[in-house]
């Protein structure tokens, strides 16, 4: 008789779990469709957004610049020197110019870019590049095929050395504690050779500069003034020609 009554729970302890599983399957099934079906609505909601900024930046005007960056930093305009830089090349070359900070980052995850007559450009240098063709080499200069070597050294000295020495005090060595910092003594070096050979045309000087006295902790800005004024005068002579505006431009 026992065991008859055993035989008999058997199939619906069964039929219960089949039931337990069976529910918590479309629960679960319910959750994943939800989440999908939010995912898919915040995409379009964002494809949309996209789509309403650009309509606004292409009523910008005709050879107007959209210049897409992170939003103000509070010591200086910019605390990226690849902004800051494409921003003073705008600035010296008398380009009309908006800066927007709702899309800092282009379809190459990259800051700066811009919007340019429909157009959508990323990399600051191929930028300066493209706007010196379209407009006609709006800056006048008059160098050497020696100084042009020079200079493109010392571009890429600071945009791939330079910037990475700030980045790595600023972020590993602070860790954040000042979002910026003094160089190792073999970074100093890049400092020395630049005094005998910067010139007024090189804009990723001022932007590296700007980052170094003004985006860096206490140490940093009081070390380079207190060595290197020739590059400390060549900095605020830029910014007083092309940055009159330097206070406003800064964050609250």
């Amino acid at each position: 008789m026992e065991q008859c009554r055993r035989s008999a729970l058997v199939p619906c302890g069964a039929v219960w779990s089949e039931c337990a599983r069976g529910e918590s399957g479309r629960r679960v099934g319910k959750v994943l469709l939800g989440a999908a079906l939010l995912g898919i609505g915040l995409k379009v909601y964002g494809r949309y957004r996209r789509y309403q900024r650009r309509q606004r930046w292409n009523q910008a005007g005709k050879d107007v610049v959209v210049l897409h960056q992170f939003e103000r930093g509070t010591n200086c305009p910019s605390l990226s020197p690849f902004a800051l830089k494409l921003e003073t090349f705008l600035r010296m070359a008398g380009i009309k110019y908006v800066v927007d900070t709702d899309e800092p980052r282009g379809s190459r995850n990259k800051c700066p870019w811009i919007t340019f007559n429909g157009q959508e450009l990323s990399d600051s240098e191929l930028i300066i590049d493209f706007l010196t063709q379209h407009f006609g080499k709006p800056l006048k200069e008059k160098l050497t095929p020696a100084e042009h070597a020079v200079g493109r050294a010392v571009q890429v000295m600071l945009d791939e050395h330079t910037m990475m020495a700030v980045v790595y005090k600023r972020y590993v060595l602070d860790r954040y504690s000042y979002i910026m910092g003094c160089f190792s003594k073999k970074y100093r070096l890049m400092l020395r050779l630049l005094v005998p050979i910067f010139h007024p045309r090189l804009k990723p000087v001022f932007a590296e500069l700007t980052q170094v006295i003004y985006g860096c902790a206490p140490e940093v800005e009081r070390y380079v003034r207190a060595n290197y004024d020739a590059l400390v005068q060549y900095h605020e002579r830029m910014k007083n020609k092309y940055w009159p505006d330097w206070e406003q431009c800064r964050a609250e």
